[in-house]
């Protein structure tokens, strides 16, 4: 399965970007970096009268160059659009010629000066404007700790710091990013919070791309418990083979997703549909029982919750819609931080909807198309005027549409056995297995949970054993 690789994907955690950093400033490690155009065009002509330019593409919109590169030059490569306009004429001027100069070609040329200028490209009426700046470069980044230890029962955040050389760098500012979210996040200011079990990687990278630095954090528990936490297994026998299933599935167009999708093989459905290969490690935790109560307490919980945002002290409020709806409260508590950026997404902070204030903690109806609007709409139709009444809200609609439905495993969310290739949450052959890590890191945060888990057992297959 060499095009199948272990992603992690977090829902919906967002990376802060430095209030200093540049807003709308594409900025790059040499220069500027070709962006994609949009697509050339025709246009109907009735008649023989002069076809107007009505618009001018080029191959970036800004440019930037840097004082220790030896990239002195750009070429703007400017087209005039449509393809029939009579008069594809294109005149360039500088706004600062001691910045950067720019010849009838185009080509844009840095005279070392640091500064900012701006290209103009005119045609007929048509005007376009291409920014242009020139840079003094980073030369490194460090973070202020190599390591940290943090406990994922008790979070407290730690706030790293990053020092940018030479002093008088033009972008001194970094974006901060965690390498695993479902372990710890990190915020544009560089606070780091605990969230799950585990190691990895925090980053400082530089807004202009060049150069990154680590902080390596360790989460474990403040007291592991001596006493083994209860682990039930129970089998769920199908009268049809894994060949019978994995047929359903080709027909559902399953995807390998990596940096975007790609049709799946059916060898690659039947490496991860095959509930005997996951057995062990973090992959069992796609057969972990969402519906079971994991009966940890209150306090237990929101240590947790802790520096979560609006999150934080809503234990009793996730141990009660829980409750009430039949449903694993530290798999709800680990979804709603997962959905909601850790307690401090738009959607989760409060959005308004005509003069009402509604939150989503789950994200439930943002479409990727308008995720917004979407979840403040959704959030407005059920009343969730408070975050309390958007965690019940969201716990009901988790429950009814796929917990308390059958589907009570991340393995059944994804291949639904009951009924395959039908009510299935992704298209993704891997997604169960991706999120099975990310669930296995956040409930080590709770090292009293009791567990259930649920393993399907096809036609023919012997009942597997948990490792």
């Amino acid at each position: 399965m060499k095009r199948i690789i272990s992603v992690i994907l977090s829902c919906a955690v967002m990376l802060g970007i430095s209030a200093g950093a540049e807003y709308g400033r594409q900025i790059f490690d040499e220069s500027t970096i070709k962006s994609e155009r949009p697509s050339p065009y025709m246009k109907h002509v009735n008649s023989w009268k002069p076809v107007a330019a009505e618009k001018i593409y080029t191959d970036s919109d800004n440019i930037v160059f840097y004082t220790d590169s030896n990239t002195r030059e750009f070429s703007l490569n400017a087209e005039v659009m449509p393809f029939m306009a009579t008069d594809k004429t294109i005149t360039y001027s500088s706004s600062d010629t001691s910045i950067a100069s720019v010849d009838n070609k185009g080509v844009v040329r840095a005279t070392g000066k640091i500064g900012d200028a701006v290209i103009t490209l005119t045609s007929g009426k048509v005007v376009k404007k291409c920014g242009v700046s020139m840079r003094k470069g980073v030369k490194s980044v460090a973070v202020s700790d190599d390591a940290i230890e943090l406990f994922a029962d008790k979070p407290e955040p730690v706030r790293l710091s990053a020092v940018v050389l030479p002093t008088d760098a033009t972008l001194k500012d970094v974006i901060w990013y965690s390498e695993d979210t479902s372990i710890a996040t990190v915020d544009s200011s560089g606070t780091v919070i605990p969230c799950g079990v585990g190691e990895t990687n925090i980053v400082a990278k530089t807004v202009d791309g060049s150069r990154t630095a680590e902080c390596a954090v360790f989460v474990s528990v403040t007291n592991p418990s001596t006493e083994k936490a209860k682990t039930d297994v129970v089998y769920s026998h199908y009268a049809y083979a894994v060949e019978d299933v994995i047929d359903s599935q080709m027909d559902t167009n399953p995807t390998v997703f990596t940096s975007k999708a790609y049709p799946a093989y059916r060898s690659e459905v039947e490496q991860c549909i095959d509930p005997q290969f996951y057995t062990g490690g973090y992959e069992k935790y796609q057969f972990l029982d969402l519906s079971c109560p994991n009966g940890v307490s209150a306090e237990t919980l929101n240590n947790y919750l802790r520096g979560k945002g609006v999150l934080e002290g809503m234990g009793e409020t996730f141990i009660e819609a829980a409750r009430e709806c039949g449903i694993s409260e530290v798999y709800l508590a680990v979804h709603a931080a997962l959905e909601s950026g850790n307690g401090f997404s738009q959607l989760a902070t409060g959005t308004d909807y005509y003069g009402t204030t509604v939150y989503n903690m789950f994200g439930i109806g943002a479409v990727d198309s308008a995720p917004l609007q979407g979840g403040t709409e959704y959030a407005y139709r059920y009343g969730w005027t408070s975050v309390e009444e958007a965690i019940r809200g969201g716990a009901v609609w988790i429950a009814n549409n796929y917990i308390n439905n059958g589907q009570n495993t991340l393995y059944k969310m994804r291949w639904n056995p009951d009924k395959p290739a039908t009510h299935q949450y992704a298209s993704d052959v891997e997604w169960a297995i991706k999120q099975a890590k990310t669930l296995k890191n956040m409930f080590d945060a709770f090292p009293d949970a009791n567990l259930r888990f649920e393993i399907p057992v096809y036609k023919g297959q012997k009942e597997s054993v948990i490792e």
